[in-house]
């Protein structure tokens, strides 16, 4: 299953790239589907893509000792999420579970970072994306944890 340049101009995450820079997007990448409570990855696995959120709902959170978790939130749909996979050691920060039939654009990163070198300027628009996301992601696991330790 393919997405074309139309339905990438509706997702949130990919608004003020060109057409051209949506076809690197398309050309690197592939739908995935998970179904309710399927982890798309746990906490500390490799990861070699990076998704956004086209449609469903996803919680995420992070893994303590003796097999607890703490739900740290939800990704809204337009999102960028597994941006460990374009930072070395591409190691997972979260664990995330589709919460009810859900749909996602999986990029190659290890392409995306080889496309990064081909234009400065396109690895600079999508990385200040991707840190934007981590700056949001932070702010969000700090009130979730201040909130749990409350309780």
């Amino acid at each position: 299953m393919n997405i074309t340049i139309n339905e990438l101009r509706s997702v949130r995450f990919f608004e003020n790239y060109t057409d051209e820079e949506l076809k690197i997007f398309i050309g690197i990448s592939s739908i995935k589907e998970f179904k309710v409570k399927e982890i798309l990855f746990e906490q500390y696995d490799e990861l070699s893509e990076i998704y956004v959120l086209l449609t469903g709902c996803l919680s995420l959170g992070i893994s303590l000792a003796q097999e607890k978790r703490i739900r740290l939130g939800t990704l809204e749909e337009g999102h960028l999420f597994s941006w460990s996979a374009v930072f070395s050691p591409y190691i997972s920060t979260a664990w995330v579970m589709a919460g009810c039939p859900t749909k996602v654009l999986a990029i190659n990163a290890g392409k995306l970072i080889a496309e990064f070198d081909k234009s400065c300027a396109f690895g600079f628009k999508t990385m200040s994306k991707i840190a934007q996301t981590i700056s949001h992601r932070l702010s969000d696991t700090r009130f979730q944890l201040m909130n749990q330790l409350t309780l």
